[in-house]
């Protein structure tokens, strides 16, 4: 259900799974007292996940963590819990690949290989796609469903996959996770750990033979009527997938529809899918952004800056941070395709100007 993600410039994509769990300077109560933009809560005292808009919650769903149990060994000690804290994530891919750790080989029975052996290098075992927050701790999909909402992972969040893939698009390097809770749950022995039954057979692609513009029809359908499942997420990524490797048609009519979902929340969310686009493909998006209708374009710029904002809650004290004009210089850029640049810079600078009067007003 579409490419693996490009990662970001400059981005070393086993270094950055590798990199050490950072946690940031404040609790997750503290954190959540203000909650600006869009985060991630995971809850492990039930076990749940929750995609935020503030204090909006924009979808949540069951997850899998960690057990708690231990494993020892002649060199090493591990206990498989999920850690608590406030959180960034810092690297995610499409169609992940899983580097086995240590303590994999040691469960098995198995010879630990050198770090850089090929058995070590397993797909489809993280599911659909995996955001990961620090060495060997990702929220990734999972190939037993079944097992949700339980405490059966080594550490790792697990979701379904339509979830997995959903909250691929909808966050970015630096997008805030909190975890919190877990402070009483009472220990489990590895008797309690449920076995999971044998993985079922792929399914077949819904969308294999499915041409652009049907699946355009099909999300205009779902946008319209507030689809309550996760049908909308599919078909996006599918023209996301599309429309980043060589389908005009489909990146365009990605942008040409920012803000034509019926319900503020869907709207919210499918501007986190446009900037994730623009963060994967942006010569693309800006190009795609000039050769679409004025107020179309407007629109979507709106959305690319102010879910980019959102996602990284440091903004404008940061001065590295991501804005869409940084990532693609004008001087990269045709006659044509500066008109999608100048639609980004003009809604960046509102949104500045917007939140400047917030601050002033909150001042007061």
């Amino acid at each position: 259900m579409g490419s693996q993600a490009e990662p970001a410039q400059g981005v070393d994509p086993i270094a950055a799974r590798q990199a050490p769990l950072q946690e940031l300077p404040e609790s997750p109560e503290e954190f959540l007292e203000e909650a600006p933009g869009i985060y991630v809560v995971v809850d492990l005292d039930h076990n749940r996940l929750r995609l935020m808009d503030g204090e909006r919650t924009l979808w949540e769903a069951p997850v899998g963590t960690g057990t708690g149990l231990r494993l020892e060994s002649e060199d090493e000690d591990w206990h498989f819990t999920t850690p608590q804290g406030v959180f960034q994530i810092q690297y995610k891919e499409e169609v992940p690949v899983w580097y086995l750790p240590n303590w994999y080989f040691i469960e098995k029975g198995l010879p630990i290989p050198p770090d850089d052996a090929p058995e070590r290098k397993v797909r489809g075992q993280l599911g659909i796609a995996a955001v990961y927050i620090g060495r060997e701790i990702a929220i990734h999909g999972t190939n037993h469903p079944e097992l949700l909402g339980q405490r059966v992972s080594h550490g790792c969040i697990r979701l379904h996959n339509d979830y997995a893939l959903r909250l691929f698009h909808n966050v970015q390097i630096g997008t805030p996770v909190v975890i919190m809770g877990g402070e009483n749950l009472e220990p489990i022995d590895a008797s309690q750990v449920p076995t999971p039954p044998p993985p079922k057979p792929p399914e077949p692609d819904p969308f294999a033979g499915v041409s652009t513009e049907e699946l355009l029809r099909r999300l205009d359908v779902e946008l319209e009527r507030a689809d309550t499942t996760t049908y909308w997420v599919r078909l996006t990524s599918r023209l996301i997938t599309r429309g980043l490797k060589d389908d005009a048609i489909a990146l365009r009519g990605l942008l040409a529809r920012a803000g034509t979902a019926s319900t503020r929340d869907r709207n919210r969310e499918y501007s986190t899918f446009l900037a994730d686009a623009f963060s994967r493909g942006g010569l693309r998006v800006v190009v795609s952004l000039a050769r679409i209708g004025e107020e179309e374009r407007k629109l979507a710029a709106e959305a690319i800056v102010s879910a980019t904002a959102a996602l990284h809650p440091d903004i404008l004290n940061d001065p590295l941070a991501p804005w869409p004009t940084r990532r693609v210089p004008p001087t990269n850029l045709g006659p044509d395709g500066r008109k999608g640049w100048e639609a980004l810079a003009a809604a960046e600078q509102a949104w500045r100007e917007r939140y400047a009067g917030v601050r002033r007003q909150s001042a007061r």
